[in-house]
Order: C-alpha cells, then structure tokens, then sequence
C-alpha cells in the first residue's frame, strides 16, 4: 500500500509535468505511475490552512509547494478520487489544474467533460458526496443530473432518439444508452459497443452545433469512451467492416486512442493489421506528438512504423527526430526515414535530406527522390540538382529528375531545360536516356517555360529526345486546363 506522502509526491509532480508542453514522455510515465498508486484504495487530497493532507495525513515538503498554490489558484479545496479512477477523468483533472483558471470553476469544467467519478470541493463550499449518482447526464435545463431510467433497452432508446434526437427526454434515452453499452463492454461485445458509440456519433451531426442536446451527446461520447472501450476500438480498426465508425470513435478519444493505437502498432503480428492500425492513426486530431518521442525506440521496426506514420501525417516538428535516424545501422530504417523526410519536404528538412542523398545505399537515395514532389517541396530543387551531379546509380539518377519535375518551381524547371539541351556547361555531352527523363519531367512540371522547351525538342535531332517530346505536348493538351 503506498504511502500518503508517496501518493502527493507523485500528484505534485504529475502536475508539474503536465504544465510543460515538452514534457510529453515524461508526463505519461508519471501518469500511468500515479494510476498504479490509486488502483490500491480510493484517495481524497485536502489543501488546508496552507499544508496538504492526504487520507487525513499531513504531507510536507518543497514538492508539494506549487501542488499547493496550483489548488489554490484554482479555488480547491478538496479532491476525492476513488479507487482506480477513470484514467481519462484523472487526465481531464490534470489538464485543468494545469490550465489558467476560466470563468467556471474546476469542478464546473469536469462536470461538462464528463468526469463524474471525480470529485472537487471548492473553497468555501460544502463537502461533495461520497459516492456519486450512476451514470448522471447533466441537463443543460438544470444543474441537477438526470438519472438513466430504470427500464427499457439501448436499443430502444436509441431508436426514439433516431426519431427525435433532441427529444425532451433526451437525457434519459442517452442515461439508458450508456447502461447498455457498459453492460456491452462487460459482457465482452466490442461490436455491440461500438454500433450504440456509432450511432450516438451520427445523431450528434444532426444536431445544432450550439446547443445544450448536442453537449449533452458529446458528454455520453466521453462517459462510453473509457479507457478499456478505446482498446476494443482500436482492435476493430483493423476489421474492414468496422475501420470507418471505429476510427471515428477513436477521434473523439484524442491523446488516449494514439496512445493505444501505437502500442497496436508496434505488437502488430501482420501487415493487414499493421495497415489497418496506421491508417487510423493518420485520422487522428491529437495527441500525434506521441510519435516524436517514438523515432527514439530502440526496437528497429517500431522506428520504421513510426518514420512511415509522421511522413504520412508531414509531421514537420518530427524533423530533427528523423534526422538523428538517418545514421541508423537498418537500411530499412533509413529509407523509411529519407521517405518520411521528402514528405514532409519543408525548408527544415533541407539539410537531412542533403545526408540522405548521400547514403551509402541507392535504395535509401532513391526514396529521397520518389518522395520529393509538389511547391513545398521549393527549397529542394537545388541540392537535388548539386545531388544529380555526384550521382552514379542511373535509376536513382532518373528518379531524382522526375523529382524536380514534380515540384515545378523556376529553378527547378531551369535546370531541367539545360539537361534537356544536347550539352551544356553543367551536365557536358549527356546521353539519350538522360535527356529523354529530363523530358518526361518538363511534362510533369507544364509550366509555360517547360512547355516552350518540349516544342523546341520536337525537332531535336535526337529520335528518343524527339518523340519523347513529342509525346510529352500531345499528353499536356489532352489535360483540361485550370
């Protein structure tokens, strides 16, 4: 059993990490420390007269100083939590004491999110309730929580709902929602589960956007969204019948469903499931900075997963994280990261894409190539023509003129019409083969410049360059026009 003292250590220093945006790594390892203490027994903290008490102990110390003057700016003067706590609804009390204190008090702005295991006394008020109402969806009518009814089935109130969604008794259905999807999840039935989350999930869009029935929608969306329903979702992200409203419930999970989804990843034993998994994880909204901290894992495959993942999501703060892996002695690691980086292709990237170009292995050069594409991808254009120049494998050489192709800028487009010419002072005396791909990349670029330069090559004395050309401006005329 651990000790009082032990238990405000860990609070105290819980909440000094969630106030330091760069501490995410951390803060989820004190997180789940802290959940591990209060799986043991319930714990009520208590700020009095300037000390704080835990279970009735006075608790001393330098550390619980700004855990202190934290519950006091806040207006706190007691939080009871109960034996295992919701982890979301810890995560919701943590997010708030390290916020600025709004308009709403802290126990006001739990209740809107659906904390209800969770309990805050405020300066002056009288001691919450030890035990709280099952299941309670506030109304927006009344301060007072409604509680579930105690008859009729989810389904039925589902479907009245369908009928009316903002119906007076509304609270009530959603009350009875919430008992049958808890009962589902007992049970086991991960489908059942998600078919009430879903379906709650589509009578909220038919709702206003400001209104009271739709706060009270996104409420049961919280309460259903527990931690053990976000891990039966994320299970189903890689059924195909499922992946759609699964991957939809997962968002409205934020931070909690990445979470799980990237341990799902990494345990991933196949590549259906490892797809099914990345896909939902390139849908969601928050909590993707989980993913800079993993480039650090020390299992290969997991730095793969995750380089593959952050360039899908042009994840740009992961650049320097990408770069220190670009010396990673896993070839399939450093294409994954030279893939992600060209991706992403933003001015910071520059730099680690020069080192990538570089590598030893033409495989890895080459993913640099096939990456790069499009105007952000502007600030790329010259270090791929200075990486033409030293390049001797003739595929990744064709690849990277394909590559300034596809970002079509001014320079990017000059260089291609010098290595389109017959010779010249920087490319020399070039073959066929190469000015015929440098033809090909004026197609892919179609700016007017570009498009000068293959009329010109239409007559070119060479027969490859010529009906290269050729075939380049009939393909530009068959496009419709902006």
């Amino acid at each position: 059993m651990p000790t009082p003292e032990t238990i405000a250590a860990r609070f105290a220093r819980c909440l000094d990490l969630f106030r330091d945006p760069a501490a995410k790594q951390a803060q989820k390892l004190e997180f789940r420390a802290l959940l591990e203490l209060l799986a043991e027994a319930p714990v009520t903290l208590k700020a009095d007269a300037g000390r704080l008490e835990v279970n009735g102990v006075a608790c001393e110390g330098k550390a619980l100083t700004a855990l202190l003057q934290r519950l006091d700016l806040h207006g706190v003067a007691e939080i009871a939590l109960p034996q295992g706590p919701p982890p979301t609804q810890l995560f919701e009390l943590f997010k708030a004491l390290a916020d600025q204190p709004d308009q709403e008090d802290l126990s006001t702005r739990l209740g809107s999110v659906g904390a209800d295991r969770i309990r805050v006394t405020n300066a002056g008020a009288p001691p919450a309730p030890a035990t709280a109402p099952s299941r309670p969806i506030t109304s927006p009518a009344s301060p007072l929580p409604i509680a579930a009814p105690s008859g009729g089935g989810g389904a039925d109130a589902l479907a009245e709902l369908q009928r009316n969604p903002a119906a007076p008794n509304a609270g009530d259905l959603l009350g009875a929602v919430i008992d049958q999807a808890e009962m589902a999840l007992k049970r086991n039935r991960p489908e059942e589960v998600l078919r009430f989350l879903a379906a709650i999930l589509r009578l909220e869009q038919r709702l206003p956007e400001a209104g009271g029935v739709r706060r009270q929608y996104a409420i049961v969306v919280r309460r259903i969204c527990t931690r053990p329903v976000v891990e039966m979702l994320a299970r189903l992200v890689t059924v195909p019948k499922h992946r759609t409203d699964a991957t939809l419930a997962l968002q409205r999970a934020g931070a909690e469903a990445v979470e799980v989804l990237l341990d799902l990843l990494v345990a991933a034993p196949t590549m259906s499931e490892r797809r099914g998994v990345f896909d939902a994880l390139t849908q969601m909204t928050q909590g993707t900075e989980q993913l800079v901290h993993m480039l650090d894992h020390p299992e290969w495959f997991v730095v793969r997963n995750v380089a593959e993942l952050v360039g899908e999501l042009g994840m740009e703060e992961a650049v320097p994280g990408l770069g220190k892996q670009l010396s990673h002695e896993d070839e399939r690691v450093r294409r994954a990261v030279a893939l992600a980086l060209a991706k992403i292709g933003s001015g910071s990237a520059v730099e680690p894409l020069r080192r990538a170009l570089r590598d030893k292995s033409p495989e890895v050069r080459m993913q640099v190539a096939l990456g790069i594409g499009g105007r952000k991808s502007n600030a790329l254009a010259m270090p791929l023509v200075v990486a033409m120049e030293e390049e001797a494998d003739e595929a990744v050489l064709r690849e990277l003129i394909l590559a300034l192709g596809r970002i079509g800028s001014p320079d990017a487009v000059q260089a291609l019409i010098k290595l389109a010419q017959p010779s010249g002072r920087i490319f020399g005396r070039k073959p066929a083969a190469l000015r015929a791909a440098a033809v090909e990349a004026l197609r892919l670029a179609g700016t007017p410049p570009a498009i000068g330069t293959l009329q010109g090559l239409a007559g070119d004395g060479d027969k490859q360059v010529k009906a290269a050309a050729r075939a380049a401006l009939q393909d530009l005329k068959r496009k419709p026009g902006p």
